[in-house]
């Protein structure tokens, strides 16, 4: 019987991309609204990397929890080792570099790695007023790796040059990050269609894997910016049975993963439906 599940989602392909990224011993941070993200952190933190610590919340090291919209943070912070403020985990983790994953995802990335979550359009008079970014500039250059993750990716997304530059990694090289006390590392894309890394300015991205049934051509098509595609580019490794079993029943059986894998159209339903479900649980 084959270690891989033949009967897994998207998202649940994009989770267990996401979870290899962590390795263990690894310093995690939960972003401002990422569920997916935080599925896969769980789900490497139950298999392979069950030293790495994730900080999200007031939360310090929390136990794996049951994901949902509403009892997310109160789990993490009952299961975990320490509490404390976000303004020490911005100065303890953010600022000094400390941080080796914290998954981002956007409206825009471009071929530099530069990511917009601010505005579509000029900044004064957007056609899209977006959320803003928060700590995203501090994360995308100050942690360790810097990992984007996009449920759609279109020439849209996949711009040569963002609109709005909310935060961006490659200004320096490697070893001007090092001699600024900076770790080096890749930017790594994994999107619905391929996984994809760029280690050094400007050079293009590297296609590393393409998903199953996803061709080469596709990928190129759906990408604003040029990439460059190894002849033999090998296909995703997919979920096993035992991330899939994980994912289902004990990290997220609501599916709030798949929140991440909707338009802005379908997640109000979305949302309503997962809230409904959680409620009548209580009930």
């Amino acid at each position: 019987m084959s270690m891989y599940a033949s009967d897994y989602t998207l998202s649940e392909l994009m989770c267990a991309c996401i979870a290899r990224e962590i390795e263990d011993g690894d310093l995690v941070i939960l972003g401002s609204f990422t569920p997916l993200a935080y599925a896969a952190y769980i789900l490497a933190k139950m298999t392979h990397a069950p030293n790495m610590c994730y900080v999200g919340y007031s939360a310090v090291d929390a136990r794996p929890f049951r994901m949902s919209f509403t009892t997310s943070e109160a789990a993490a912070t009952r299961g975990a080792a320490a509490l404390w403020s976000m303004t020490e985990c911005i100065n303890s983790i953010h600022c000094t570099g400390r941080g080796d994953v914290e998954a981002v995802s956007g409206a825009q990335v471009d071929k530099n790695g530069s990511i917009n979550i601010s505005v579509i359009g000029p900044y004064d008079k957007p056609v899209v007023r977006l959320p803003g970014g928060a700590g995203a500039p501090e994360v995308i250059k100050m942690h360790r790796k810097m990992i984007g993750y996009f449920p759609s990716h279109n020439n849209r997304t996949l711009v040569e040059k963002v609109d709005f530059i909310t935060g961006t990694r490659y200004l320096i090289s490697k070893e001007e990050r090092e001699a600024a006390g900076l770790r080096p590392g890749p930017i790594r894309f994994i999107t619905n269609l391929a996984v994809m890394s760029l280690e050094e300015r400007d050079k293009p991205f590297v296609v590393e894997s393409l998903h199953p049934g996803v061709t080469a051509e596709e990928v190129r098509k759906n990408t604003g910016f040029e990439l460059r595609i190894p002849d033999n580019v090998p296909i995703t490794e997919v979920p096993t049975v035992e991330q899939v079993t994980l994912l289902r029943e004990q990290i997220d059986p609501f599916g709030t993963r798949e929140f991440d894998m909707k338009s802005g159209k379908e997640r109000m339903q979305y949302l309503e439906e997962l809230l409904k479900r959680e409620w009548e649980l209580v009930g």
